[in-house]
């Protein structure tokens, strides 16, 4: 028997396990506001179409702008996974569609919690996801995705 064969199972999985510990490096995900937007919750559905440019009016006519974390960030990768159930991959090639059939434009994204928790506060309407430890009363919570 050749040393290590046993071993390669365990190696096959090492990429799915970093996955898993990238969605599980927190508790959830918090999707903010600013306390004066007059939006108190919004579903996982009406999520997906703000962030997918398919709706930006929500109850009481209120207009709302989605925000992204940086690309390969932690938070973006299970906010793309649980909220719009697509990989950054796929939402590139679905934003690339929309943009040349004129139908328009992915999030603006932020670098950061703390910069979006600054954007969100100084941008009322800006609506962005952030670590549900990360959370201070800045900021209003409209949605916990767990």
């Amino acid at each position: 028997m050749k040393p290590f064969t046993h071993m390669k199972p365990f190696i096959k999985l090492l990429p799915l396990a970093g996955l898993l510990l990238a969605f599980s490096a927190w508790a959830e995900l918090a999707v903010i506001v600013d306390p004066s937007v007059k939006v108190n919750s919004l579903s996982i559905e009406q999520l997906q179409r703000l962030y997918l440019n398919q709706a930006n009016r929500f109850p009481g006519g209120v207009a709302l702008r989605p925000l992204d974390q940086h690309s390969g960030s932690g938070q973006r990768k299970a906010f793309d996974a649980h909220v719009l159930g697509m990989s950054e991959r796929e939402l590139a090639e679905y934003w690339s569609r929309r943009m040349f059939s004129g139908k328009g434009h992915p999030p603006a994204t932020v670098k950061d919690d703390k910069a979006m928790i600054d954007r969100v506060i100084t941008e009322p309407g800006d609506v962005g996801y952030i670590d549900g430890d990360s959370v201070d009363d800045r900021v209003k919570v409209i949605l916990r995705i767990p």
